[in-house]
């Protein structure tokens, strides 16, 4: 039980840091547009672009969009063998908010649900 609760700690943590981390970038890209446009918001078509601007940010995309496909058909699977509830929120919050967010809070929900499988008089206190 140590060691869940350990994992637990680290998801919880890794999934403020996935929230936080990527929005300051998030911001600042939505700042630097609006400076270059004149209009506040979030430009797309500005995003895509720069994503894929040279060798080394093609290979970060190309890289993590991999891990992404992956991570959810791990996702769906792991959910559907728990029996986790909502398990497509984590899916929205993947793509909504970021990969590093909705991930981590899925680990951190997937290790609850495991202790909670595991003791479940002790999940309970």
């Amino acid at each position: 039980m140590f060691w869940n609760r350990v994992r637990q700690a680290i998801y919880a943590v890794a999934t403020l840091v996935g929230f936080a981390w990527p929005i300051y970038f998030l911001v600042k890209f939505i700042k630097a547009s609006e400076a270059t446009t004149g209009s506040l918001g979030f430009d797309l078509p500005a995003f895509v672009e720069q994503v894929w601007a040279n060798a080394a940010s093609g290979f970060i995309a190309a890289d993590l969009t991999v891990v992404l496909v992956i991570a959810i058909a791990f996702l769906i699977s792991e959910a559907k063998r728990l029996k986790l509830r909502f398990w497509g929120l984590y899916i929205v919050l993947i793509f909504s908010i970021s990969f590093a967010f909705g991930f981590s809070f899925f680990m951190f929900m997937r290790e609850r649900k495991l202790a909670e499988l595991l003791d479940p008089v002790e999940a309970q206190a």
